[in-house]
């Protein structure tokens, strides 16, 4: 753990304003400040410094036994509380109403944060209390000590909001349900319904393989110019340009068939297995590409809300998230025009849906392998090579997988309140800039972000393809 400050913190609102009072933050130029707010920039500026000290930000770790075994190093735990607990007290002190829309946001997501980083602190209290019995066991979060309460705490810490156990199972068998009514349709239009052996077959087949030696960049940047035409239908001009497209040498180091580099502004597609398959490129592209991780990351940085600033973390639920809802666009973004490009997108939808499932069932249930195994079984017999591995990686992630649909599935609800709110009113562009303009959030704040937001400034009048 970083070195907490030598000096100690006084836990007093004034006191921190004391000592910052000539802190800034770019929310401050993006707005006029009223004099009220003074107060409320050198407690952003405070809260980033000590953020800092206390090496809060980063990215998770994906392992469970990684982020945890990291957080147990944490040394003096009296005082890292005292610090988060001093600043939650002058963040509640400060007067809210006078400060500009943006602070107000930064605000919030100080709010969300400090919560957060309380109750890890916390359980690892409880944790070390326990002696030698405290233990995180390679066999899953199940049958380590204060499972179900690390449990909550990572399901907090990846969603970026609280859900239950139970409401997160819910969710996961409707998803499964409607994946599975949108994979046998396809199934259906194909030309094989009922006949899952045949079709299973047919899909293992060549045509749905690119052949030894050729790769599929000549597919994703034609695919990448289609996407481009077709934006102007789902999304404000904003002169986002794409990404670079190349092949990844990690090859099977890296079992995905494409990802995307934003320090590169780059989209890599990648050998993971023998072969390239074609089912994938469509919803690749989308998700990771355009309008997806790409684009997504771009948009705030256009200027279109309110500065980025803050030295948070990684927010998962809204990138995942923002990522798996765009996939379903694609035949509006000009793809899916073969059934077999669809269907690669919800052969995914199928995986990210029963991975919510076998997350809440290993994790807070304590599944055993044999019954997550039988499940996956019974569930999608389509996707048997894949069942090992997903089962692997929801024990040793817990909560992560669930990322992907928590966020699409709010994404979803969010547009059809609003549309059901606003009626002939309603237009998607307008939607998706109100969920891309301040960057990522916490899915916590995003409903009254969206729902709340002001009347977006005028758009370009066209709403058919170029």
């Amino acid at each position: 753990m970083p070195s907490l400050p030598s000096k100690p913190f006084v836990p007093a609102a004034l006191s921190l304003l004391l000592l910052f009072g000539s802190g800034s933050n770019q929310a401050a130029a993006a707005e006029p400040m009223q004099p009220a707010a003074a107060a409320i920039e050198p407690f952003i500026a405070r809260y980033g410094q000590v953020h800092r000290e206390l090496g809060l930000g980063g990215e998770m770790e994906l392992s469970f036994l990684k982020s945890l075994s990291k957080i147990d190093k944490e040394t003096d735990l009296p005082a890292q509380r005292q610090q988060l607990l001093a600043l939650n007290q002058a963040l509640h002190a400060l007067e809210r109403p006078a400060a500009t829309a943006c602070q107000r946001l930064q605000l919030e997501q100080i709010d969300f944060e400090l919560d957060l980083h309380l109750h890890k602190l916390q359980v690892l209290e409880r944790f070390r209390a326990l002696g030698s019995s405290a233990q995180l066991s390679e066999q899953g979060l199940a049958q380590s000590a204060l499972g179900k309460d690390w449990y909550r705490w990572l399901r907090k810490a990846w969603l970026t909001q609280e859900r239950s156990a139970s409401d997160l199972m819910a969710m996961g068998r409707t998803e499964l349900a409607r994946a599975q009514g949108r994979y046998r349709a396809l199934q259906a239009r194909m030309g094989y319904a009922g006949r899952d052996a045949d079709f299973a077959a047919y899909l293992a087949g060549p045509d749905f393989r690119y052949p030894e030696g050729a790769t599929p960049q000549a597919d994703y940047e034609a695919r990448q110019a289609i996407v481009e035409r077709h934006m102007v239908k789902l999304f404000p001009a904003t002169g986002i340009t794409g990404p670079a497209i190349k092949a990844s040498t990690l090859g099977a180091a890296l079992p995905v068939d494409g990802y995307y580099e934003p320090d590169e502004a780059t989209f890599y597609f990648n050998k993971a297995r023998e072969g390239y398959g074609r089912r994938n490129v469509d919803w690749l592209l989308l998700h990771e590409s355009t309008p997806g991780h790409h684009y997504q990351s771009r948009y705030a940085q256009a200027g279109r809300g309110c500065p980025l600033g803050l030295p948070h973390g990684f927010y998962s639920a809204y990138a995942e998230g923002w990522g798996a809802y765009v996939e379903e666009y694609g035949a509006e973004l000009g793809l899916f025009q073969q059934d077999g490009d669809a269907l690669g997108a919800v052969e995914w939808d199928l995986v990210r849906s029963i991975r919510v499932v076998l997350d809440v069932g290993l994790n807070e249930l304590g599944w055993s392998e044999a019954e997550a195994q039988a499940y996956w079984r019974e569930q999608l017999p389509m996707l048997p090579a894949l069942a090992e591995r997903e089962i692997r990686r929801v024990r040793q992630w817990p909560a992560q997988a669930i990322t992907y649909k928590q966020g699409a599935v709010l994404l979803r609800e969010l547009r059809s309140e609003l549309q059901a709110r606003e009626g002939a009113r309603f237009d998607i562009r307008e939607f998706h800039d109100r969920v891309l303009k301040h960057g990522p959030l916490p899915l916590s704040l995003l409903r009254e972000r969206v729902l709340a937001a002001p009347e977006a400034p005028a758009l370009s009048s066209s709403r058919g393809a170029k």
